[in-house]
Formats: structure tokens, C-alpha cells, sequence
């Protein structure tokens, strides 16, 4: 009887913990076709100020994730969080040119975007990602000389973020539609709830 009594106690207190880990601040995703929904991405919180990049697969990749921007103060910071990464180690992550992730190797992003200065680090140029062996990855920091929403030169809204598949100090487009290691790629847009 006891330990019918102790088991039951045990699968409750799992229970307990096993739903208190599935709260909203846990980044869950659930992808159906060509959608994909990422909630209780708790770290920036969502309003006008916000801009939010939905990243799909590309180059025949299984990567998917988000990545939110958000604005205060004239500052801008980012959070991404990416799932799916095949590769172990550091991966780059740069905001490209153009708003456009329609070609099945993202090569419509275009290059990487940059209005700083020469010798200055690129505009486009984010920090890397780093997946450890469960194949996810999460990254959070706070950019220089990029802005949100507000049509000048360094505005960030419109343009696109790719995920490449190692580190890659200059990516070029390649056209054509080959796999080339930009494995996920999605449209800055403004808004949010």
C-alpha cells in the first residue's frame, strides 16, 4: 500500500514539475505547411516598438525559429531563439539586404546589410549562435546603429534575417536555387500584440 501510495505522490509531483516547466517563457513551436507559430518567447516584450523575423527553412533544412527586436530608449535589442540546427558549434546570423526570403536557398535576401562606416562591424552582423547537442539554440543582445520603424537608413524593418550553416564571414548570394548553407531565413516585420 505504501508504495502504491509513494508512486502515485511521485507521478503527481512529475506532473506538477512536468507542467510547470511548459509554462509561457518556454519557446514552444508548432510548424503546419508554410506557417509556423513560436510562442511564450518571453524575452522582449511584445508592442508597437517590436519588430518580429519568423525564420523558415531553407536549403533543404529543417531549421525554423524567431527572432524579435525591440526598441526603448534608442536602443535596439534582439532575441532569437532557432530550432533544428544540424551542425554543433557557432553559426552566423546576419540581417541582409533585402526583405525577401522567397528562393528555396534565401539567395533573394540578398547580401549583408551594412550602412556603417568603413572599418566599422556591419550593420547586418549579429551575434553568432551556438548550438550544443540538442540541435537549438537561443541568443539575446543589444545592437549599435541599427534602428526600428522610422524609414531612415538604419532602419532594420523590411529587411531579412538568414541563419547560415557555419560561420561565414562574407556570404554571397548564390543564385539558382542550390543549397548553400543559408538555412533558414524570415522578414523583419513591425509589430506585434
Amino acid at each position: 500500500m505504501r508504495r502504491v501510495c509513494a508512486g502515485r505522490l511521485l507521478a503527481g509531483v512529475l506532473a506538477v514539475l512536468a507542467a510547470a516547466c511548459n509554462t509561457p517563457s518556454t519557446p514552444t513551436a508548432k510548424v503546419t505547411d508554410d506557417s509556423l507559430q513560436v510562442t511564450g518567447f518571453g524575452y522582449l516584450a511584445p508592442g508597437s516598438n517590436q519588430a518580429i523575423a519568423n525564420l523558415k527553412s531553407k536549403s533543404n533544412s529543417n531549421t525554423y525559429g524567431i527572432v524579435t527586436f525591440y526598441e526603448k530608449n534608442g536602443k535596439v535589442s534582439v532575441a532569437a531563439t532557432v530550432f533544428n540546427m544540424i551542425n554543433m558549434g557557432p553559426h552566423s546570423i546576419y540581417i541582409h539586404e533585402n526583405g525577401n526570403c522567397s528562393s528555396p536557398n534565401a539567395a533573394s535576401a540578398g547580401p549583408v546589410w551594412n550602412v556603417a562606416p568603413p572599418g566599422a562591424k556591419r550593420s547586418g552582423q549579429l551575434p553568432e549562435l551556438y548550438v550544443g547537442t540538442e540541435g537549438n539554440t537561443q541568443m539575446q543582445a543589444t545592437l549599435t546603429g541599427v534602428t526600428l520603424g522610422d524609414k531612415k537608413p538604419t532602419d532594420i524593418v523590411g529587411r531579412s534575417v538568414v541563419v547560415h550553416s557555419s560561420v561565414v564571414q562574407d556570404p554571397k548570394p548564390e543564385f539558382g536555387g542550390t543549397p548553400n548553407g543559408w538555412i533558414a531565413c524570415g522578414v523583419i516585420e513591425q509589430g506585434g500584440g
